[in-house]
């Protein structure tokens, strides 16, 4: 399962804890894995309650794949990935890309042109300040 699942569930066990004892157990900790992530799912579990018995084993059914799908990552990484890094290390190609520090335009691009000026008596600014001259 992906990331979206186990924050559906982690969600799903943060406010059944919280509707059926009070429990407010912060779903970042729960995703973390952290020590009270383990006592809420062990709570889940003794509980007794269908819904969070149910939620329990689907978290750690979560956590278990995970971990498997990191450790056969680690061990087998894709060749996409590499090719993907490789690629995102060559050069832009797009023209407002090219001459960047990475953070923002360091330059002005060519395709943008200076904003045209108004003529002052335009500007709806200095109409008083002429009348009260």
């Amino acid at each position: 399962m992906d990331l979206n699942s186990k924050l559906r569930i982690a969600t799903r066990i943060h406010f059944a804890l919280l509707r059926h004892y009070s429990e407010d157990v912060p779903v970042s900790d729960l995703i973390k894995g952290e020590a009270d992530a383990r006592e809420a799912l062990w709570v889940c579990e003794a509980s007794g309650i269908d819904e969070l018995v149910t939620l329990a084993q689907q978290f750690e059914a979560v956590n278990a794949e995970e971990v498997l799908s990191t450790r056969t990552h680690r061990l087998n990484p894709s060749p996409r990935a590499s090719q993907a890094a490789r690629a995102a290390a060559g050069p832009q190609e797009m023209a407002w890309a090219q001459n960047t520090s990475g953070f923002g335009v360091s330059t002005q691009p060519s395709f943008l042109k200076p904003a045209p000026v108004i003529p002052a008596w335009l500007n709806p600014s200095t109409w008083l300040r002429r009348s009260a001259s």
